[in-house]
């Protein structure tokens, strides 16, 4: 006692390293039982994304001009022009179509020859006076270009709702009538546009009734139910537990539009063999979903006779210099003390004696280590040289202990890190599970009775992209 004790940080850091290593490779006293459920696991977040059979969604857009025309054919009706000082009827001939997808939009352009019939009212008879490109589609016939935009949104029943609208009419080739010469294409385009306009509404409740996207959110839901494999070594399954889902936009997925689906559920892990899945048919879409990021806490025990095992088999036997002498551990043992962790340590050498140490644990993440509050000891059998010894340095030792006691744990948290987010990334029936985990903290150590707890918390998000043929028809 000629000096202030110091023990070696490496001899701490065994400790430390004992803790961890529970936390990791300890198997579970029985299959299946090892993750704590104290509460109902907290909600998560997870969005899937389906792709967007476009060239079925296209169908309609590709022959709405043939709709229009043999609409206008069937009512054989003229168009009333400029209050009725004259009329116009109108025909269009096969041409060119087409259809390209830019971000969640989809542009159908045409271009295709007409002809024009042209009259006025004569003795109140509409009387036709002239036309224009009614024999065939290469005499005297004008020539239009139409591009029209689709948008979608999503609609309840895992539908599709599209609204469309016309983007550009323009007249490329004139359109002369036999008798006065006059270009009537300027006009047709104007006639052709209104008209184009009021049939969109019912293309696209015949677009969106051909696309159907539940089969396919049926069969991701199914999916997401199978428990995932995360660590076969030690039988660390992740359930992730799905229980509700809602519309989360329209967006690109590599290229393609895509039907974004947030689901809502509430994941834990557990050790041991692999748990049942839950056959929980696919609920009703929800008005609306709110992304709070994919997260999972979860709480290992051990039992905690092996717990104490390991913890003997890192500690044992380490000693340290006080200067004029040195000390080694011969025993360590585990107690419970509510949120703090005790341990008992059996001290000889230079001071033959039994400290009984305590601290809270916390985990800094700004610095990746396992710190101890409160830090303190009480030594369990007293004498008149201990009652000494305790005196002149209880307050000295107990700050080394507070100093020392800080345990470097970033690397172990990135390594289970990691092999969480390759369990998250694999390949489903339905599609492509895609997990990032950005954070992975420790947030508890206890000791309890019958058991050392120790609880983690991830943090990150979850992707589930569907197969590209998931929802063709």
């Amino acid at each position: 006692m000629g000096g202030r004790p110091r023990c070696e940080r490496h001899d701490l850091l065994w400790f430390a390293a004992a803790i961890l290593s529970l936390c990791a490779t300890t198997p579970a006293a029985a299959a299946g039982t090892a993750t704590a459920r104290h509460q109902q696991p907290e909600a998560s977040s997870m969005t899937v994304h389906v792709p967007i059979p476009m060239t079925t969604l296209a169908e309609p857009y590709a022959s709405i001009h043939q709709t229009l025309t043999a609409h206008r054919n069937s009512h054989k009706d003229w168009v009333a022009l400029g209050g009725g000082t004259g009329f116009l009827k109108y025909r269009v001939w096969p041409g060119e179509q087409s259809s390209t997808t830019t971000g969640v939009r989809l542009l159908s352009q045409s271009s295709f020859p007409f002809g024009v019939e042209y009259a006025k009212q004569i003795n109140g008879t509409v009387t036709k006076i002239a036309d224009c490109g009614q024999q065939d589609a290469s005499t005297g016939t004008g020539r239009l270009s139409v591009t029209l935009a689709t948008t979608l949104t999503q609609g309840r029943a895992y539908t599709l709702l599209p609204a469309s609208s016309v983007t550009a009419v323009e007249a490329n080739r004139p359109c002369r009538l036999s008798e006065q010469g006059v270009d009537t294409a300027p006009l047709m385009a104007q006639v052709y546009r209104s008209e184009l306009q009021g049939i969109l509404p019912t293309v696209d409740r015949k677009a969106g009734a051909l696309v159907t996207l539940k089969p396919a959110v049926a069969q991701v839901w199914k999916d997401l139910q199978e428990p995932l494999l995360l660590d076969e070594a030690e039988g660390v399954w992740l359930q992730l537990n799905p229980e509700a889902i809602g519309p989360a936009g329209i967006e690109t997925l590599s290229g393609t539009p895509t039907a974004g689906y947030g689901v809502t559920a509430r994941p834990t892990v557990v050790r041991g063999t692999k748990p049942l899945s839950r056959p929980l048919a696919l609920p009703d879409l929800q008005s609306q979903f709110h992304d709070d990021g994919f997260h999972v806490a979860f709480a290992l025990q051990v039992p905690i006779e092996e717990a104490n095992q390991r913890l003997r088999e890192a500690v044992v036997g380490q000693e340290w210099s006080l200067g004029v002498g040195t000390i080694k551990i011969v025993g360590a043992t585990l107690y419970p003390l509510g949120n703090q962790v005790g341990v008992e340590l059996i001290l000889r050498g230079l001071l033959p004696l039994t400290l009984r140490l305590k601290g809270t644990p916390a985990y800094d993440e700004s610095t990746g280590r396992i710190l101890f509050r409160d830090v303190d000891y009480t030594i369990k059998e007293r004498t008149p040289a201990t009652d000494l010894a305790e005196e002149w340095l209880h307050e000295p030792l107990r700050n080394e202990l507070a100093g020392r006691l800080v345990f470097p744990v970033r690397e172990e948290l990135d390594l289970m890190r990691q092999a969480l987010e390759k369990g998250l990334n694999r390949n489903l029936t339905g599609g492509r599970l895609r997990g990032t985990v950005s954070r992975l903290s420790l947030e508890a150590l206890t000791v309890q009775t019958a058991n050392l707890s120790v609880r983690f918390k991830t943090e990150g998000m979850l992707h589930y992209d569907a197969h590209a043929d998931i929802a063709a028809p």
